[in-house]
């Protein structure tokens, strides 16, 4: 199985000078989380709802300049290659590109589900086994603003939303859907009164619900089906009554770890104070989560976090943390201290993010150029 024979036609093509008007209304009515941009059938880009909830830009303004950088595979690349691509950058779907960068089509988690599921490749393993745990909640009266905060903080896009049980979940793309809907007539100062309007109201307005849930004895086969039906990307996982976790199609693709060998390249000094095990356990989950967003703009050969006690006051430790990045397009570092370990980490690596980002935007404005020249 060769990724060429996964690769589907993607429902929606976007052009670098499209729109975003125009392409948020096809993403609607496609139902289509990820939209790959091109320019002269070449792949430039990747447009996400992930991408439409970190700012609130102009329904005029050029889908490139919204969209992130390439993430792709070739149709040459085995079945490992693919199932390892999806678990470490945790994509919702992935472009498949010729040597010269022309787009082939596109590979989405769902159909890499649908064939691990026909294939008989899921492990017998439990829900309760491989979902995210503690989950992330919100409150229906928690504000839309929070939630949108969260998911790009915590690099998440759905939240289930608790009330003496779960009644509901907000995903990024509900959130899209609330801040650009039509507003093109109205006056800027108009559209801004309306963002806030949004953003200060309660998830209640625009969560989904009933929710579809699974319980943390279902197993990894059932999971799967269950979110394929759906058309879901993931969904909490009850305990009872109880949210004890949220699972993803990214978790029933971790069971298979020891089978494909599957791994990230983290790796994590501690210091002594660091080493209670629930503290390690977050810090790993934030680092997993940075890692599979930094992978989507280039292969990671190597994260490295390093932590050192920089002064103590009243019982608390104020901490240093040094994050290197090695890449193929070179390697990027970034300091940062805090209180609180886990906030100096994120600002490091958000840090570290926008360099990246600045080198790749840079290599390919070079590449442009020298094929204008051509």
């Amino acid at each position: 199985m060769s990724a060429s024979e996964l690769t589907i036609s993607p429902a929606l093509v976007a052009g670098s000078n499209d729109r975003l008007r125009d392409v948020i209304n096809k993403m609607r009515d496609t139902n289509q989380w990820v939209v790959p941009v091109v320019k002269e059938k070449k792949l430039v880009g990747l447009l996400s709802f992930k991408d439409l909830i970190r700012r609130r830009v102009n329904l005029e303004t050029k889908v490139i300049n919204v969209s992130s950088p390439v993430i792709s595979l070739s149709p040459n690349d085995d079945f490992t290659t693919v199932v390892v691509k999806f678990y470490t950058t945790k994509a919702r779907a992935i472009p498949v590109v010729k040597g010269n960068r022309e787009l082939v089509g596109i590979i989405t988690r769902e159909s890499l589900l649908d064939y691990l599921l026909k294939s008989g490749q899921l492990t017998s393993g439990k829900a309760r086994e491989y979902m995210s745990s503690p989950p992330v909640i919100l409150s229906p009266e928690d504000s839309v603003a929070k939630a949108r905060w969260i998911m790009v903080k915590d690099n998440i896009s759905r939240i289930p939303v608790v009330e003496k049980g779960v009644v509901g979940i907000v995903t990024s793309r509900d959130i899209v859907n609330a801040l650009y809907s039509p507003l093109s007539e109205r006056k800027r100062a108009s559209i801004l009164n309306e963002e806030e309007r949004i953003m200060a109201s309660p998830v209640k307005e625009i969560m989904n619900s009933p929710v579809i849930t699974v319980s943390g004895n279902d197993s990894l086969k059932s999971v799967a089906e269950k979110l394929l039906k759906n058309r879901i990307s993931g969904a909490p996982v009850l305990e009872g009554d109880f949210v004890a976790g949220v699972i993803s199609g990214v978790d029933v693709i971790r069971s298979l770890e020891s089978k494909f060998q599957l791994s990230m390249p983290i790796q994590a000094k501690l210091t002594s104070g660091l080493r209670n095990q629930d503290l390690k356990a977050q810090l790993d989950g934030v680092l997993e989560r940075y890692l599979s967003k930094l992978e989507k703009f280039t292969d990671v050969n190597n994260f490295r976090v390093s932590f050192k006690e920089e002064a103590s006051s009243q019982g608390r430790t104020l901490y240093k943390v040094t994050v290197n990045l090695s890449t193929k397009i070179g390697n990027f570092v970034a300091n940062d201290s805090d209180w609180d370990p886990v906030a100096a980490v994120k600002r490091a690596v958000d840090t570290l993010e926008q360099r990246l980002v600045k080198k790749l935007k840079r290599i390919q404005e070079k590449k442009g150029d020298k094929e204008e020249e051509i």
